[in-house]
């Protein structure tokens, strides 16, 4: 406990001085690189499970504050931004398996798994029922995770709203415990049915039943909100700890090629949304980067663009992916069966 209360300190202290030097994105990225640098101290660093949890809860309470009764009509208009996004994750998948397993002669379960953007639980329960070493597909899921979250914070800083947004918009804090507690239990019910992104997911759909069901007005304290952008920077430098450095040499080329294989996939695809739909650049690129959802929603719901957006399309990667990935494993275990049948 005391170890986990050092960490949060540290990535505390990290965001504050962060805040002072006026870095961009101060208390997710001040918080990372303060941890990152403890590390390399030879700190000993540690976060629990939980903290995931309790960012999932949140976003999940805050993306439901900021979504109206026209939701329906939105997602009829988001309709083809979904496809198209859809038609991205196939392509990217291949791609990457593609890569993963002729050019870096990875197995056939360590590429497909390697190469499914995002959905690291899901990934990591595969890997771990079919006996695999979920090393190195945690490798390269994290070198994608901490690119994400380091390069995109920087090229877009999360901005403070304004004071006049502060002022208009008082929270009522009783209000907001009874909603947390809800949404709490919301997440928890969606995770024991084993909804993909649960927390996240739970805590959004049980937000969004009591704000229309009682006409609820909700407004998160910005300071709250800088809290949990710096547990989640803290979180993803704490992942960073205890690397293999063998095993990282040996994963991180097809790790970092990977990598460029789905940002230049990505990006040309929020291109094409960018330009053929209208959409700021910025909002495409949250809504299509492959992994990292609750970083992804944590910087949109931050700056100037639709946090909705960005979440459904997010959320609905995920749900794809997940649904995907069972066809997925199966088809590329049978040749290896096949053979060794053969054999």
């Amino acid at each position: 406990m005391l170890i986990i209360l050092k960490t949060l300190a540290v990535g505390l202290a990290g965001g504050w001085l962060a805040t002072l030097l006026h870095l961009p994105s101060p208390w997710l990225l001040g918080a990372m690189l303060a941890v990152l640098l403890a590390i390399a101290a030879g700190v000993r660093v540690q976060m629990p499970d939980a903290s995931t949890t309790l960012i999932s809860l949140f976003l999940g309470v805050s993306i439901a504050s900021g979504i109206d009764a026209g939701i329906v009509d939105h997602l009829r208009d988001w309709s083809a931004t979904l496809i198209l996004m859809i038609a991205m994750l196939g392509m990217l998948v291949l791609m990457l398996f593609s890569f993963y397993r002729y050019r870096c002669r990875w197995s056939s379960s360590d590429a497909l798994l390697s190469s499914v953007p995002g959905n690291l639980a899901v990934v990591m329960l595969f890997a771990a029922q079919a006996g695999l070493s979920i090393r190195r597909i945690a490798l390269v899921h994290s070198v994608r995770l901490f690119f994400l979250v380091t390069a995109l914070p920087l090229a877009f800083p999360i901005t403070q709203p304004a004071d006049e947004a502060l002022s208009q918009a008082q929270p009522d804090y009783l209000l907001l415990l009874l909603v947390f507690g809800c949404a709490t239990a919301g997440g928890w019910c969606a995770r024991r049915l084993r909804i993909p992104a649960g927390m996240l997911t739970g805590a959004l759909f049980t937000t969004l039943a009591l704000k229309f069901l009682l006409g609820l007005e909700l407004h998160i304290p910005q300071h709250w909100f800088n809290g949990v952008l710096a547990v989640l920077g803290t979180a993803v430098a704490v992942r960073m700890a205890g690397l293999d450095l063998p095993l990282l040499r040996a994963t991180l080329k097809g790790a970092l090629g990977g990598l460029s294989l789905a940002l230049v996939t990505c990006g040309c695809f929020a291109l094409v949304l960018h330009f053929g739909f209208d959409i700021p650049l910025l909002q495409a690129l949250l809504a299509y980067m492959p992994g990292g959802i609750e970083v992804m929603v944590a910087i949109a719901f931050s700056t100037d663009v639709d946090p909705v957006f960005v979440a459904t399309h997010q959320l609905v990667r995920v749900l794809v992916m997940c649904f995907a990935l069972p066809l997925m494993f199966k088809m590329v275990q049978r040749p290896a069966t096949e053979c060794r049948a053969d054999s």
